[in-house]
């Protein structure tokens, strides 16, 4: 016997491990695995659990033969789910793999890694929307858990980020992190005005824990993050059509998130790489918001004005060094020729800023002149 009904019978006592590995044989490697202890990211099987199994069939047979022996017509069908996997019903499970058993071995040879990141993409998204709404039921932690799932399996097998493009989950992912930032706003306010910075800000003193919108916000900026390696991803994060959110404003809006401005900077310098075909659109997307003088913001080590941004930030010395890395190399990108690179240069060639580190070493994080501007 074998097929698909087969299969499916088999899971209502068998772990999804056990049955693919009853399904590909040979019949040695079944009974190996059927008599070993495992703990996989695909199997978690135990003595105590084939004990179990085994009492539950023979119960079952016993109760079955019992029945017959009356010569009754029996209308008999196998349980939903054995007894021998109750002990993992509550351990999360995407595509046959254990969650965080995955996330205790990423590099575990998986056998179907495409299964599970559709699995994972298709429940992240569902559990960030059940955070939407009111209820005791939510697991408030679970967008976390896949998230992290989800940037550990691209990390391992980062050609599976084409994967997600090619299947169209891009725009959906953009999508929430749009919301989850309306959710928690964090406005850059006037800005790039020079006028105020306190969307901007966050103060991390009075706010010593993030909420847990904030948190899920980040997670689906961790994963952009990761996608954005990806140059199908980053081709699709640039296209956009009416009523959808575009992605490099969102970005500029995660600069100011706790937590978020490095992941932030770092995916705009992915996403605006020499790779990217749809690089003139978001460097267009960059000029409409002001996104360039944000930047030169973060680069302005003066007193005063928009001076203040990085202590604003509150970040700490290594947060500002990286910082201010990626904003110079941002806007390298941003000025490399293309549809927009004038109009950038133009931008940056009226910024004393700019004068100061255009030319400097990234490993020197201080503008060539502050000493003398400072005094």
């Amino acid at each position: 016997m074998h097929g698909p009904r087969v299969a499916i019978t088999l899971a209502r006592f068998f772990p999804d491990g056990l049955v693919s590995i009853i399904r590909d044989g040979p019949g040695e490697a079944v009974v190996s695995a059927l008599e070993q202890n495992t703990e996989t990211p695909e199997l978690v099987w135990t003595p105590a659990m084939a004990a179990s199994l085994s009492a539950q069939i023979a119960t079952m047979v016993s109760n079955l033969y019992h029945e017959q022996t009356k010569g009754r017509v029996i209308d008999w069908d196998v349980p939903e789910q054995p007894s021998s996997q109750q002990e993992m019903r509550d351990e999360p499970q995407v595509g046959g793999i254990y969650v965080r058993l995955f996330l205790k071995d990423p590099k575990f040879p998986l056998r179907n890694p495409k299964r599970f990141l559709e699995g994972l993409l298709d429940q992240y998204l569902s559990s960030i929307a059940a955070t939407h709404y009111e209820s005791q039921s939510v697991d408030s932690g679970l967008p976390l858990l896949l998230s992290a799932a989800l940037v550990s399996l691209l990390r391992v097998h980062p050609a599976l980020a084409d994967h997600v493009g090619y299947l169209g989950y891009v725009p959906k992912l953009v999508a929430a992190v749009a919301f989850e930032g309306k959710r928690e706003t964090m406005s850059l306010g006037e800005m790039k005005d020079g006028n105020s910075m306190e969307g901007l800000a966050y103060e991390p003193d009075e706010q010593p824990s993030q909420t847990p919108q904030e948190l899920v916000r980040l997670s689906c900026l961790r994963v952009l993050h990761q996608l954005a390696a990806s140059t199908i991803c980053a081709e699709a994060m640039a296209a956009t059509s009416v009523g959808t959110p575009q992605v490099v404003p969102l970005l500029m809006k995660a600069i100011g998130w706790q937590g978020g401005s490095i992941l932030a900077l770092e995916t705009l310098k992915r996403l605006v790489g020499a790779g990217n075909r749809a690089r003139d659109a978001l460097v267009a997307q960059g000029l409409k918001v002001g996104l360039v003088e944000v930047l030169l913001g973060l680069l302005d080590w003066r007193a005063g004005g928009r001076s203040g941004f990085c202590s604003q930030m509150k970040w700490n010395e290594s947060e500002a060094s990286i910082g201010r890395v990626l904003a110079i190399e941002v806007l390298h990108a941003f000025a490399t020729e293309g549809a927009h690179w004038v109009k950038v240069r133009e931008i940056l060639n009226s910024s004393n800023v700019w004068s100061a580190y255009k030319d400097q070493k990234h490993d020197l994080f201080l503008p060539s002149n502050a000493q003398s501007a400072a005094a």
